[in-house]
């Protein structure tokens, strides 16, 4: 027989340990949204997308036509990163934007060494310029990884060449706060004369980690992201 002590000392133990395999095997966090364009086109049920915006080979091509962004538009706090690059100009990330006219956008540009965070509210622009932290400043043509973590009203950029492990102390582009909107959808914009590609979409909750097994998983799968042209 089974002493209730011992049980319960044998409950708390298995508890732990099916919480640390579940962390090895399944990641932690949770994907919110992710897009690849392998489709080969534009979903309107997932996309309101901008003029600008085509699909060409896998990837989506943005040239100019103002913001598009995601029908879902409840995202809050999390990391929302893509494979970028900047065929003209700049490029920029749009986040929890309630419509064309109360929106964030950050940019950067090739050959730029700072960061232009943006707030649009009632369908005005206030822009603050901020100096690239790390010492990576963005080329045309070349393919990076960027990620926005948003948190509350701080804001923090990351961006490496594309296939490096972001981090913080190597990658920090920089950090910005602003308190006008606390939800929204995400997305991307450019005016006329900006011009850049995005692939390999992924949203998640803040710290979200890949899972590494078993094979098939979804998280799993996500992790061989597809490398664009």
């Amino acid at each position: 027989m089974i002493r209730p002590r011992t049980f319960t000392v044998f409950a708390l133990f298995f508890s732990a340990f099916i919480f640390v395999v579940n962390s090895i095997s399944f990641g932690a966090g949770e994907i919110l949204f992710q897009e690849d364009w392998e489709a080969g086109k534009i979903d309107k049920g997932i996309w309101i997308p901008a003029p600008g915006w085509n699909v060409v080979d896998g990837v989506l091509d943005a040239n100019g036509g103002e913001s598009g962004y995601t029908v879902q538009n409840d995202f809050v706090d999390f990391e929302f990163s893509a494979d970028t690059q900047i065929i003209a100009n700049y490029l920029g990330f749009v986040m929890r934007a309630q419509d064309l006219d109360n929106l964030y956008m950050h940019q950067v540009g090739a050959g730029d060494p700072t960061i232009w965070w943006h707030s649009k509210v009632g369908g005005g622009w206030a822009p603050e310029q901020k100096p690239i932290e790390s010492k990576l400043i963005p080329e045309l043509n070349v393919w990076y990884r960027m990620k926005f973590i948003v948190e509350g009203e701080q804001f923090t950029c990351l961006m490496a060449e594309r296939g490096e492990e972001l981090n913080e102390e190597d990658h920090l582009v920089g950090t910005w706060k602003h308190d006008a909107f606390d939800s929204g959808a995400i997305g991307f914009r450019h005016s006329g004369g900006e011009h850049a590609q995005y692939d390999n979409i992924l949203v998640t909750t803040i710290g979200y980690t890949m899972a590494v097994s078993p094979e098939g998983n979804l998280s799993t799968t996500w992790g061989r992201i597809k490398k664009s042209p």
